[in-house]
């Protein structure tokens, strides 16, 4: 079963990091069907910025940076090559290392929001352990199941219900101790603490019925 999942990294030597933190306004994004150089790992960045000139000297002032070359400009948007210096922490090859493929990157508050294919649950959780060995905050916004997957799980969980029980897994509610709160998986699923407790309750209670009750 393929997944699709959207996840928020953050890290402060992450690629961009501190252009994303410090350049008011600007939103930065991976073209993704740009490729790389594969002398030089040159990447393809498009950016939008209410100024330009700010945000080149940021990219000049940037550690993670090691050089950059607008490519193509227009009134609201430029494309960049840039290549990244040694100091730059990138989350794509953890996310190759499971298996994974990264589908859309864009840059959210201080870091990047990820858009990625994954094998399943399990390679999520592995994701999330590989970040976290690197100090590197992953917070998993969403969960689906690939095109033309059923709306339930085959144990009978919405999309909801297993967005919920994965969540909770991977960002440590259900270890001892707690790695977060009820009121901090809510945040990362962007819903009331009142509907993520009713959504554990009801996976959790579907998934002793399907495994745990034999109904015979």
């Amino acid at each position: 079963m393929v997944i699709t999942t959207r996840v928020y990294v953050e890290h402060p030597d992450l690629a961009l990091a501190h252009t994303i933190r410090t350049c008011q306004g600007v939103t930065v994004g991976v073209v993704s069907d740009a490729g790389t150089d594969p002398q030089h790992e040159v990447y393809t960045f498009w950016a939008e910025a209410p100024d330009f000139e700010v945000l080149e000297a940021t990219l000049a002032a940037d550690h993670t940076v090691a050089t950059f070359d607008p490519i193509v400009e227009t009134d609201d948007r430029r494309t960049y090559q840039i290549e990244y210096s040694d100091d730059a922490v990138l989350i794509s090859p953890l996310v190759n290392e499971v298996g994974g493929l990264v589908r859309n990157t864009e840059s959210r508050s201080d870091g990047w929001e990820l858009k990625l294919e994954l094998e399943d649950h399990e390679s999520l959780y592995r994701l999330h352990e590989r970040a976290r060995e690197r100090d590197i905050r992953l917070d998993v916004l969403d969960v689906l199941q690939s095109e033309g997957g059923p709306a339930r799980s085959e144990f009978g969980l919405t999309e909801a219900q297993t967005e919920a029980l994965v969540a909770a897994y991977v960002h440590g509610f259900y270890d001892e101790p707690r790695e977060t709160s009820l009121e901090g998986l809510a945040e990362s699923l962007g819903v009331s603490p009142t509907a993520v407790s009713g959504r554990l309750r009801r996976g959790s209670a579907r998934l002793v019925e399907e495994i745990l009750i034999d109904e015979e």
